[in-house]
């Protein structure tokens, strides 16, 4: 959201300055994420009156004007704007001013015509509003004004980053609030008091008027919408003043029509939506009901939008007129000729407008608010206070037997315990109760004291207050986070019985330094996205997802890694290598896992080496380098051929004794293609939890003074035997003199019996008491022969 400071300090007396209201609400809560000029640099701008307008002689797109800037004579100004017309007043470039882009104005001839300046599009100022030709001021501008004063464009604007539960500072109304609560002023409330109402108010019912026209609210819809006001307003202006443009320019808004802008401009100003009809093309008043399946609204974006029964719709004798809270219908929108108004402010209960409009596949400015929650209490106010401004800005009467607040039950906010001892265990210090006390009564809370603390009852503008938490965020951050006292750890070291797991930045450091990246991504994925890779996965579905891209828990981290390995591989990344350390969900809760992916070479280009594919084995060493850090327990890799998304013949699964924790492989070359990627990528993971209760400590053996000694043994091995059972086989199998079994040589060729392959071992043979004879070192080396043989047909290779 974007705030201007002018705009801000009309509602906010305060002598801060524009770095510290930024300063201040960042610290707050209220994240200042850039602050920028209204308008970039220009001099020598001034406003001028066009006297008279003529064809210039020698150029057909060309005109030449006489205009007045207020020293008692004419200039000429040649232009080729097509809106340039006598009466107007427009900015003009003098001689000697300099413009945004460097662009200096200077005395010229155009086609034999001297031009004394330039008149300026809002584009050649900066101040780019989406309307072409030249900037058309107001008609009583002052001549010769300097236009930066005329708009008062030395200003400055904050982008704000709203957090969703803060719907009440989706205004500047909002900002000016919180920036009162935190010391900055005093508040000046644009909304209007109303003391008394010019217009009728009626129960949920509603009423109908003699002339035919009424508001009534369907029993069936009194809670969703308990209170609605429409004021039948005859007389609209046909333009708004320049500053007003600018504010809305500044907001970030483009024009579309004078009550349209005054209309977003009060919900930019108060955080109320407002929506206005054409009167005249009204059919017997206003209905507010629930949306009949099969009806359809014509939508001001200009599609047709397919209503459901839980739509909440806006409807008179013909059919919806709006989807309340969204968005209004064609049938009923104002335009140059609407001369009447139906103005409507109302408020609607979050729920009901929460999912529609993504469901619709809209995103309006008024579903975002509502669907964070509106003060309750406002609309009937802001709709006195536009029917001020409306009549300030033209003949705007009010139909007093047409214009109505319908009234039902509006929501109470319970009354929220705060206890003294939970707000100083959670924040770290004692408060004096004035502290508080000030802190939550500058927010709008009605407090009172109790034994043990104190009771507060929320403001109407405030949904997101319920629990005692909401207070206590809500003190520290008023107080401010930056004033919370700072404690250094006071305890006892002693050594642990056993250290934990390796610590997450130990993962990441060891992934780091084998090239690969780390990325964070969403723990919401879409069904299709879950289902290529854990299909029949029992994580839990969103009941009110942001898209169908985001509708389950995810209970893999590999959906999210094929997402940004896609993203990186279309722009030309050719070798990727992506990590993530995250949760996965299920049915039962939820499981710390690091996951990781692979594509391309297996080194960075290199003179000294040709480059190659990285293959599994290169993945299975990165995966290895992991599980070293758990240096006492023996890990097997077991073949994996019924994965869905993996390669049959290069995947595999990573137990310890009868417990799996992890798995790598390459995608199944289908699903790459279907991913438009050229090379089948290699995906692993660990469960981080299951590891984490494993022994990693590395248990100290005294050294042996005598000699070691290396035998190799080759073995001709079935291809249905996998070398990791042989290996592991082994090792189950050695003595305690056997301190090392490796793999050094694998072979497979025509010396070879078909459906065979050699396996050449190293064994490094050490005892701690003596040294080893050869009948030692053969003793051994049979043994294990013999165990490897109880497994197949295996035997020495000649």
């Amino acid at each position: 959201m974007r705030v201007s400071i002018q705009w801000l300090r009309e509602l906010l007396d305060t002598s801060w300055d524009t770095e510290e209201i930024a300063q201040r609400l960042t610290m707050g809560g209220i994240e200042v994420e850039a602050v920028e000029d209204a308008a970039p640099a220009f001099h020598g701008v001034v406003v001028a009156a066009v006297q008279s307008v003529a064809s210039h002689p020698e150029a057909d797109k060309l005109r030449v004007a006489q205009v007045d800037v207020g020293d008692g004579r004419l200039r000429t100004i040649v232009c080729g704007a097509d809106n340039l017309t006598v009466g107007q007043r427009v900015p003009l470039a003098m001689p000697g001013a300099g413009l945004p882009g460097g662009r200096d104005i200077v005395i010229s001839a155009l086609r034999g015509i001297t031009s004394e300046g330039m008149l300026c599009a809002a584009a050649e100022l900066g101040l780019d509003d989406g309307s072409s030709g030249l900037l058309i001021l107001d008609a009583d501008a002052p001549i010769g004004a300097d236009l930066r004063d005329h708009l008062g464009l030395d200003d400055q604007v904050l982008t704000l980053g709203i957090t969703p539960n803060r719907g009440d500072a989706l205004s500047v109304l909002g900002v000016a609030r919180d920036l009162c609560a935190l010391g900055a002023g005093t508040l000046r409330n644009p909304v209007e008091a109303m003391a008394e109402c010019s217009w009728m108010t009626f129960g949920p019912g509603g009423a109908s008027t003699p002339d035919d026209f009424s508001v009534h609210i369907a029993t069936a819809a009194q809670g969703a919408c308990p209170s609605y006001t429409a004021l039948w307003i005859d007389g609209v202006p046909q333009r708004l003043p320049d500053r007003l443009h600018e504010r809305l320019r500044r907001a970030g808004q483009r024009c579309i029509h004078p009550v349209v802008d005054l209309l977003n401009l009060y919900m930019l100003e108060t955080g109320q939506p407002l929506h206005a009809f054409d009167a005249k093309t009204l059919q017997g008043g206003l209905s507010i009901r629930w949306a009949q399946d099969g009806e359809v609204l014509d939508a001001l974006d200009g599609r047709d939008l397919p209503l459901a029964s839980d739509m909440l719709v806006i409807a008179d004798r013909a059919g919806p007129v709006a989807l309340a809270g969204v968005i209004g219908g064609r049938r009923t929108a104002v335009s140059a000729q609407t001369q009447s108004i139906v103005l409507e402010s109302a408020f609607f209960q979050p729920k009901v407008i929460q999912g529609r409009a993504r469901r619709l596949g809209l995103q309006t400015d008024a579903a975002m608010r509502f669907e964070r929650g509106v003060d309750f209490a406002l609309a009937p106010a802001v709709a006195a206070t536009v029917l001020t401004r409306l009549a300030t800005l033209g003949k705007a009467d009010l139909r007093e037997t047409w214009s109505h607040t319908v009234l039902g039950q509006l929501p109470e906010h319970a009354p929220i315990t705060l206890r003294r001892a939970r707000l100083t265990r959670i924040l770290g210090m004692d408060y004096e109760d004035t502290v508080v006390e000030t802190a939550l009564t500058r927010l709008g809370l009605r407090v009172s004291e109790i034994p043990d603390g104190w009771q507060a009852i929320s403001p109407s503008h405030r949904f997101d207050l319920h629990i005692e938490a909401d207070l206590i965020e809500e003190v520290g951050r008023i107080y401010g986070y930056e004033r919370l006292p700072v404690h250094r750890p006071v305890g006892t070291l002693q050594p642990l019985a056993m250290a934990r797991g390796p610590q997450p930045a130990t993962l990441r450091g060891i992934l780091q330094a084998r090239d690969y990246h780390e990325v964070i991504t969403y723990s919401f994925i879409s069904r299709q996205a879950q289902d290529v890779f854990t299909p029949n996965a029992d994580a839990p579905v969103l009941l009110n997802p942001l898209s169908t891209d985001l509708a389950v828990m995810r209970a893999s981290l590999w959906p999210g890694l094929m997402q940004a390995l896609q993203f990186n591989v279309k722009r030309q990344q050719d070798r990727v290598r992506i990590f993530e350390l995250g949760r996965v969900f299920s049915a039962n809760g939820q499981r710390l896992v690091l996951g990781g992916c692979m594509v391309g070479a297996a080194d960075r280009e290199s003179w000294a080496q040709p480059q190659r594919a990285a293959d599994f084995y290169d993945l299975k060493g990165d995966v290895s380098a992991l599980l070293a850090l758990w240096p006492e327990t023996e890990f097997s890799f077991r073949p994996l051929t019924d994965h869905p998304a993996l390669h049959p013949g290069q995947a595999a699964e990573i137990w310890v004794a009868d417990q799996r924790v992890g798995m790598l492989g390459a995608l199944h070359p289908t699903l790459a293609a279907e991913c438009d990627l050229d090379k089948s990528p290699f995906f692993f993971y660990l469960d981080i939890e299951c590891l984490d209760g494993l022994v990693n400590v590395s248990r100290f053996r005294p050294l042996s003074p005598f000699p070691a000694l290396r035998r190799d043994m080759a073995l001709v091995i079935p291809d249905d035997i996998p070398a990791g059972t042989v290996l592991n086989v082994m090792r189950l199998n050695a003595s305690g003199i056997v301190k090392e079994i490796t793999i050094f040589d694998r072979y497979q060729g025509a010396s070879l019996m078909v459906g065979t392959y050699s396996l050449a071992f190293a064994l490094l043979l050490q005892d701690a008491e003596r040294t080893l004879t050869d009948a030692d070192v053969q003793a051994e080396m049979d043994r294990l022969l013999v165990a490897v043989r109880r497994l197949g047909s295996i035997g020495l290779r000649a």
